[in-house]
């Protein structure tokens, strides 16, 4: 199984943000980083398998990032995108 990492990871607003780095265009895109509407996102620094310098997450910005889906919805590849952690799963069985 292939682990995606996570670029944000917020526990208050409960949800993560993940990028897919292979699937990423990166500098021949980077549509991520100009519909960020807090700005968190940067050019990096790092190459993927695609040879495409990949964003990253500011310094100390991770918490700035609100979970809004401009960056999943701009994303050409999709490979960045949020997803909302979800509730304890209750214990008690639903009555049929």
């Amino acid at each position: 199984m292939i682990k995606i990492p996570k670029l944000v990871d917020n526990k208050e607003k409960k949800f993560s943000l993940f990028l897919n780095k292979n699937r990423c265009g990166g500098d021949q895109c980077y549509n991520c980083i100009a519909v960020c509407p807090t700005g968190i996102l940067e050019p990096g620094d790092e190459l993927n398998m695609r040879v495409a310098y990949l964003p990253r997450v500011k310094a100390g910005k991770e918490s700035y990032c609100t979970g809004c889906r401009r960056c999943e919805y701009a994303c050409p590849e999709w490979c960045i995108y949020v997803l909302d952690e979800e509730e304890e799963p209750l214990n008690e069985k639903a009555e049929t």
